[in-house]
């Protein structure tokens, strides 16, 4: 049986490369490669890219998981409508399986991919607590910088029927449910579900698919990305606001998942998220039913913004 592992890399379209690379620069990502068509940029983990623009308009173009061994990519590529095994594109090589998930979202199942060195990341800002102090005769005094990427995190992606979507992932790709969101008052009512990785006695992120129940309105919602730590998150946040980009909403940290977050819009208004202290579940946690309320969004942070539901902002 097929079970990804990890998700590798997320794809926008966008009509000028070169706006498009200095808004991820921005956000905290590093420019690997480009071509005519394409742009490829890294973060501070050991994936060759976890980003990629392909010129074209603007658009959500898919998502990149990892599966765990040559056979699962050979069983993926008898799925119906699955492509044959083919070269990867992009640095790091491997090889893909391309499947589309419900509603024509591009899912590419990646094996063989190289990875390369890390980049240099500051450590974690040790923190003095109440009754635990860990930083004695020393000071905070971070950078301020572009919040430092390390890795993708998870997409969240709109779907004509979140349930079916969600019984696709966990049937075609493994996955498990973490939380399921109904509508208050109605337990029926999916309103959507976060999936995870299945990696046994592995701790896999909270989620790393969101399938949002939305009929009429197919399309991503946001990307996230992992930082290193709240800082970061905080750091990352004032330098886009300097910059000038439009913050979607944050900073704060959610219920479900734990994250401390921050959402900004692209250029074309797409929304990629910064994250830092998300939950880590093992394959044996049990699912959970949540109503969607406003408070199963947040803990704490700003309210939440008018238009955080909308999949593409641009005044």
């Amino acid at each position: 049986m097929i079970k990804v592992q990890d998700i590798v890399y997320v794809a926008h379209r966008a009509p000028d490369l070169e706006v498009h690379a200095s808004f991820l620069s921005d956000f905290g990502l590093v420019e690997v490669a480009r071509t005519a068509d394409r742009l490829y940029m890294r973060g501070a983990g050991p994936y060759p890219f976890i980003h990629v623009t392909e010129l074209g308009e603007p658009g959500f173009a898919g998502v990149a998981m990892l599966v765990g061994s040559a056979a699962e990519l050979e069983e993926a590529s008898r799925l119906p409508g699955a492509s044959a095994i083919e070269p990867a594109e992009g640095p790091g090589g491997g090889q893909r399986v391309r499947l589309t998930a419900p509603d024509g979202y591009r899912v590419d199942l990646l094996h063989g991919m190289t990875l390369v060195d890390p980049l240099p990341l500051r450590a974690p800002l040790p923190v003095n607590f109440a009754y635990e102090k860990q930083r004695v005769k020393s000071f905070q005094r971070p950078s301020h910088e572009p919040a430092q990427i390390v890795r993708l995190g998870h997409c969240v992606l709109k779907f004509s029927d979140g349930d079916a979507a969600a019984k696709w992932f966990r049937e075609t790709l493994g996955m498990l449910v973490t939380d399921r969101l109904h509508v208050p008052g109605d337990q029926a009512a999916t309103l959507g579900n976060f999936l995870r990785c299945d990696r046994g006695d592995r701790p896999a992120d909270h989620h790393t698919i969101f399938a949002l129940n939305t009929p009429g309105d197919i399309n991503v919602h946001h990307v996230s990305f992992e930082v290193q730590d709240p800082d970061a998150v905080h750091i990352g946040h004032e330098w886009l606001r300097e910059k000038g980009y439009k913050a979607a909403w944050g900073v704060g940290r959610h219920l479900l998942g734990s994250q401390i977050f921050d959402y900004w819009r692209s250029p074309w208004g797409y929304m990629f998220e910064h994250y830092a202290d998300g939950d880590l579940l093992t394959a044996d946690m049990a699912a959970g039913d949540y109503p969607a309320t406003e408070e199963n969004l947040a803990q704490w942070g700003p309210a939440l913004a008018p238009r955080f539901f909308e999949s593409v902002v641009v005044d």
